[in-house]
């Protein structure tokens, strides 16, 4: 078996919150104002409906990889639907990671710039972060996962802290009404929020890390505590954005987050311009998601390729993340494709893929077992 790297094993707790720290990233400042746009008054139950149906998806992933124990998905992919087949597949999976990760870099590059360096180009900004997360991904697993086990604990929790704080402003009329009638906007809006909880599919890479002796059923009880951790942590958001600022004026600003978080006043403290605050927690956050992103993109070549270290691919890879994160940067209309793109490649790797795997995996299993017999 191909290792990734010095860390050998992983439990299922460490997926779990290798799972919440790919998922939780940028789209907690990026996603909400598209979200409340679309469904409005409804958003809290999309956010629920996708928790669930993404979750399906999950499980799905994780009934693949426990029939292939010691290989990823770069492995038996071609074994399944043959070299050119594999090949497109693969291509797929990566392109995911790519096209999130510059949709993420030009989001997080307008953020940054307009909130607190208003004078920096946002390309400064794009590449400086770019820097950061290169050399974090060019590390073996082992230390990567300890980075993220540390954000984990650290950055959420003073992101949570901060973020609670807009309860202050909180307004329950702005709910009303609980349930809206529009049902087919709830439920496109359900599947529309996959940039909210994408990035569960680094399952397929690492699941022959985790112990060997770990069922399904105890892997699909983790990761569900993780989803119901993302949903819940989705959901406070969505909901005081909402109570905060109402459907309407949330749907008209670019980050509504940062709005709800800028009218907070503390009294009594001298602490002003909480939102300052809040990025301070959400950039570790962004690091996070960027530089695993990075890691499974450069993995997944070198296992492709047959190579035996992941950093020249990744070296490879970096001008290509910088020059579609600043092509992304002034034209919204290539933005709003590449965001369309991006959404439905992964609702078709999730939804349409990953069940023609299964299909030929058993399949295949099964016509061994009769010509077995």
């Amino acid at each position: 078996m191909a290792n990734l790297e010095v860390k050998t094993y992983m439990s299922t707790l460490q997926l779990a919150i290798i799972v919440i720290t790919t998922c939780i990233g940028a789209q907690i400042m990026l996603a909400p104002r598209a979200l409340i746009d679309q469904v409005g008054q409804g958003s809290w139950i999309s956010i629920i409906m996708g928790g669930g149906i993404f979750y399906i998806a999950v499980c799905l992933m994780l009934k693949l990889g426990k029939g292939y124990p010691d290989e990823t998905l770069v492995e038996y992919t071609p074994r399944l639907l043959g070299r050119m087949g594999g090949s497109i597949v693969i291509l797929w999976f990566n392109l995911l990671f790519f096209l999130q990760i510059i949709e993420i870099f030009s989001g997080v590059g307008k953020i940054i710039t307009f909130h607190m360096f208003d004078r920096t180009p946002p390309e400064v900004v794009i590449l400086a972060l770019l820097m950061v997360c290169t050399y974090c991904a060019l590390q073996d697993w082992g230390t990567i996962l300890r980075v993220q086990q540390i954000m984990f604990f650290l950055a959420y929790s003073m992101l949570t802290i901060v973020w609670m704080t807009s309860v202050l402003n909180f307004q329950p009329e702005n709910l009303l009404p609980l349930w809206p009638v529009d049902m087919k906007k709830i439920i496109n809006g359900a599947f529309s929020i996959w940039p909210v909880y994408s990035g569960y599919e680094c399952v397929l890479l690492l699941l022959p890390l985790v112990y060997r002796q770990a069922s399904f059923a105890q892997l699909a009880k983790t990761i569900g505590g993780a989803f119901g951790c993302l949903t819940l942590f989705f959901l406070v958001i969505i909901i005081i954005i909402i109570g905060v600022l109402s459907v309407d004026n949330a749907k008209s600003v670019p980050y509504p987050a940062l709005i709800v978080i800028r009218s907070v006043e503390l009294p009594g403290t001298f602490i002003e311009r909480l939102e300052n605050y809040l990025l301070l927690a959400w950039i570790p956050i962004v690091f996070d998601t960027l530089a695993v992103m990075m890691f499974f993109m450069g993995q997944v070549c070198m296992r492709h390729y047959h190579y035996v270290d992941h950093r020249p691919w990744l070296l490879m890879l970096v001008p290509m993340i910088y020059v579609g994160s600043i092509l992304l940067l002034d034209n919204q209309q290539i933005y709003d494709l590449v965001s369309k793109l991006t959404l439905w490649a992964g609702l078709g790797f999730s939804f349409a893929v990953v069940p023609l795997l299964l299909i030929c995996s058993w399949w295949q299993k099964g016509k061994g077992v009769t010509s077995s017999g």
